[in-house]
Order: C-alpha cells, then structure tokens, then sequence
C-alpha cells in the first residue's frame, strides 16, 4: 500500500466520523471537529495492515473518533471566560460529541466493548481530573497518566474487536508522541500535534525514553506488521518530524 493510499483510507474515516457528529449550530460557532490523524492511524492501524474489517468495525471505531472529539471540546473549555457563548457552546459540543458515540455504541451488539469502553472513559475522565489539580508525582505516575489519556480507549478498541496484537504499538507510540510534543513546547519550540501536559521537564524527558524503549520492542514483536507499516511508525516518533501522514 503507498502512503497516499493509506492518507485516502484516514481521510475517509475522519470523514466519516465528521459526518456522525456533525451539528451545524455548532460548527457554525466553534468549528469544525477534529481528530487527529495520527490517533487515527492506530486506530485503523489493523485495517491498514489488511484485516478483517466489517460494518459494525467500522461504526465502533467511528464511536472511539467520537469520545477522543469530546475529550478535546473539553479540554478547549477556558475556566477563565467559561460564561462566553462560545465556552458555553464548547462544553455543549462536548456533551453533544459523547451522546453521539453513545448512539453508535446502542447500535451495535457488542455489550462487552460498551462496557468497556465504558470504563475507559471513567478512568480517562478521573485521570485528568487529577492530573488538573496536581501534575503526576513521579515517572511511574506520568507514564501512567499519558498512557491511559492519549491511548487507552484506542487499545480498549483494538483488545475487544480481536487486534490485540496492535495495542502495544498504539499503547507506546501514542504517549511517546505527546510528550515528544511537550517536550519541544518545554524547549521553546513550535509543535504540531497539541497536549496539555504541563509536567517536570526531567519526568518529561525519562518517560519519552521509556515509552520509547517500548516501542523499539513491540516494533520488533510485530513481525505480522507490513514493512511500510512498521517504517511509518518509525517516521512519526522520530523527534522534530511530527506528523507524516
């Protein structure tokens, strides 16, 4: 597969995913949803790679593209000016984007992915609580809280629909990438993928060699990944390059 067709096959999906939870009043006033392609990526990772990929695949991870559209509406709300109309649209947005993904889930009949993605959720949600009131008190605890942010309802996807052999490169890979990105926010540079760690710049810099150290060895465990797969991986944790997709 070349790398546009792999772009084409993202686009498609975001596409997709737009049109579920589109709402005019509020692409109107806030814009247009967003996910990020490279959370994409590992999400169709195992379509990309030629597996099995049915209807009912495809409206669960629409689902999954729908919690991460929530997750980012809230983290847009300004606790400063939270009674604008445009705060007060956003946090709507955000209650709207999860009732989407909970419409979807209804159609399906997979109760045990609702379930836990259920959970995810719950745990995502806790997890940045915290996180807004004190940043993670050592490596072990920052691991634990990028991880579970930028990546857990991804795995919860994967482990359920039958790709459990993909989750240890998203569960690496996703992390990695936003604290390479906040790493180079530290530094003073420009970054294009957007977080909201605000963590010890030494804890920073620990947890991306560890993560990254985990990547290296469910790189070399994927040996069911296609080599333009396992090259574009590479290519997008490698710091400064960003995202390549």
């Amino acid at each position: 597969m070349e790398k546009h067709n792999i772009k084409q096959i993202i686009d498609n999906y975001i596409n997709d995913m737009k049109r579920a939870v589109r709402h005019p009043l509020l692409e109107k006033n806030i814009g247009e949803v967003k996910l990020a392609h490279l959370k994409a990526f590992f999400l169709l990772l195992p379509k990309l790679n030629g597996e099995k990929w049915v209807a009912s695949t495809h409206t669960a991870a629409i689902a999954v593209g729908a919690v991460h559209t929530a997750f980012d509406a809230h983290d847009r709300i300004d606790e400063r000016d939270a009674t604008s109309t445009t705060q007060q649209l956003t946090v709507l947005s955000g209650d709207y984007y999860s009732g989407i993904h909970y419409r979807l889930l209804a159609s399906l009949p997979d109760f045990e992915f609702i379930r836990t993605l259920s959970k995810t959720i719950g745990e995502i949600n806790e997890t940045k609580a915290d996180f807004h009131n004190q940043a993670p008190s050592g490596l072990e605890q920052l691991i634990d809280a990028v991880r579970t942010i930028e990546a857990n309802c991804i795995t919860s996807f994967l482990h359920t629909f039958g790709f459990s052999q993909y989750a240890p490169l998203a569960a690496a890979a996703l992390p990695l990438i936003s604290l390479d990105a906040e790493l180079l926010t530290c530094e003073g540079r420009p970054d294009n993928v957007g977080n909201y760690w605000t963590t010890d710049e030494s804890d920073t810099s620990q947890a991306i060699e560890e993560f990254r150290k985990e990547l290296q060895h469910a790189l070399d465990d994927a040996d069911f990944l296609q080599p333009f797969l396992v090259k574009e991986i590479r290519q997008m944790t490698t710091p400064l390059l960003g995202e390549l997709i």
